[in-house]
């Protein structure tokens, strides 16, 4: 997944926080090192998951939202590898303070200061307003090409990331068919840009 993304939708959103992944908490014992799916806080879940997943639905959907309050949903990757992105490293692409850059074009994203690419999985940020906001809000300057490398599309992988998240899901009992919708309408999207494009997509053909 890019370094950063917002859900084109309420319900896009809810998908977002349904498709985190984690290692296991301290809450589980005998779990150790686990990676748990397809809720990262399903320990802290107090009632059935296809009970909890609507209420996400309902809520984020909710009219008593102002179109200017209701909240926006976004997704983060700290741990973006460049053996992702075609390296032969381990090595992070970025470091932990470029969180603020992250963080400061969401702000502005919110506020309609900035705009952001439409893609399958949501808007992703221009690459002159993140020039500008590593600038002031890190001091760095921000290559082109860390920003392609960053924020190109491996659509094989994230394919596979919607299908991993999908077939625990179908595991599961009564869940929302919203849920499923959406990842189909991604899965859609994504298999249409690899017809295009090919592959790997970078941000320029978005």
């Amino acid at each position: 997944m890019p370094p950063v993304w917002v859900a084109k939708s309420p319900d896009h959103g809810v998908v977002i926080g349904a498709s985190i992944l984690s290692a296991a908490t301290a809450t589980e014992v005998g779990a150790k090192g686990i990676n748990r799916q397809p809720w990262a806080n399903s320990p802290f879940i107090p009632c059935p998951l296809g009970d909890y997943m609507e209420a996400q639905f309902l809520f984020f959907n909710s009219k008593k939202f102002s179109s200017a309050g209701r909240p926006l949903i976004a997704g983060l990757n700290y741990f973006l590898l460049d053996s992702e992105r075609g390296g032969d490293t381990k090595k992070l692409l970025g470091e932990k303070r470029d969180v603020r850059a992250w963080l400061s074009w969401l702000e502005r994203y919110a506020h309609g200061e900035v705009s952001g690419i439409e893609t399958p999985i949501g808007f992703i940020p221009r690459y002159e307003d993140l020039r500008a906001l590593f600038q002031s809000t890190t001091g760095k300057e921000y290559p082109k090409s860390l920003y392609d490398k960053q924020f190109s599309f491996y659509i094989d992988n994230i394919l596979g990331r919607i299908q991993l998240q999908e077939d625990a899901y179908r595991k599961e009992k009564k869940l929302p068919a919203r849920l499923f919708e959406v990842y189909e309408e991604q899965k859609k999207g994504l298999t249409a840009l690899r017809e295009k494009h090919g592959p790997i997509v970078k941000p320029d053909l978005l």
